[in-house]
């Protein structure tokens, strides 16, 4: 028959068994957070403290060591933020995890897609769970995060309009404004659209590369693929090429 093993030795070995898979699953990893939000800390005292504790909290169940935080007050809108495109190139290149508190905080553009793809499989966001985003899911918040960017400015659009109507002598700031800031607000404007010129290129280029190599395919799977001009509108054949030629 069956040789007879002690209950001392079944012990032991249980213990040993339940002390490898204790230390396997305790096994920390590297990661670094990034934290953002959209107005200043004087209108958004506690966004960040918030972030940053949910972040925490997160990590410490799920065995992430946390090295650095990056966090800036900057809209998701803009896509080359400093910190938020620190954050991703000490990501990839140290290899470590990436942890941020929601998608929304991530970014609000679909255009963001491009910069965050290949990180994704290093990528955690705290209402998501402690695994790789799904593409799909990506996907669609990216998509509810760009639209209610947009409602937000239609419903501050609309606000601005009633007040007009209410009282048209209305002052609305600093009436001097554009004769002190317009050369820097203008420099900012260039900055911003060559980033995005060059990014939709880069897109173009790896369309190209897929086989779509007509201006008009081109448009049509930039449009299938929910990306929009810098005012938020389909591409026509004419928009995306003005884009490409400012690039070049």
């Amino acid at each position: 028959m069956y040789p007879k093993v002690s209950t001392f030795v079944i012990s032991f070995l249980f213990d040993v068994s339940v002390v490898q898979y204790q230390n396997i699953n305790m096994t920390t990893k590297r990661a670094i957070t990034y934290i953002r939000a959209s107005l200043n800390e004087d209108r958004q005292q506690n966004s960040h403290d918030v972030q940053r504790a949910v972040i925490s909290a997160f990590a410490t169940r799920h065995h992430y060591d946390i090295e650095r935080e990056f966090s800036e007050y900057r809209t998701g809108t803009d896509d080359s933020r400093p910190e938020f495109n620190k954050a991703l190139e000490y990501a990839r290149s140290n290899n470590c995890y990436l942890l941020i508190y929601r998608l929304d905080r991530c970014a609000r553009t679909l255009t963001a897609f491009s910069l965050i793809s290949d990180l994704l499989p290093i990528m955690r966001f705290t209402d998501l769970g402690d695994t790789e985003p799904n593409l799909m899911i990506i996907g669609c918040l990216l998509s509810v995060a760009a639209q209610e960017s947009i409602n937000t400015s239609v419903r501050l659009k609309a606000t601005i309009k009633h007040l007009r109507e209410q009282d048209p002598t209305r002052s609305w700031g600093n009436p001097n404004f554009y004769l002190e800031q317009g050369d820097k607000a203008l420099a900012v404007r260039q900055s911003n659209a060559s980033t995005f010129n060059a990014r939709i290129k880069k897109i173009v280029a790896d369309l190209e590369l897929a086989g779509y190599n007509s201006l008009d395919s081109q448009v049509s799977r930039l449009t299938e693929l929910g990306i929009k001009t810098r005012r938020g509108k389909d591409f026509n054949y004419h928009s995306l090429y003005r884009v490409l030629e400012r690039t070049n």
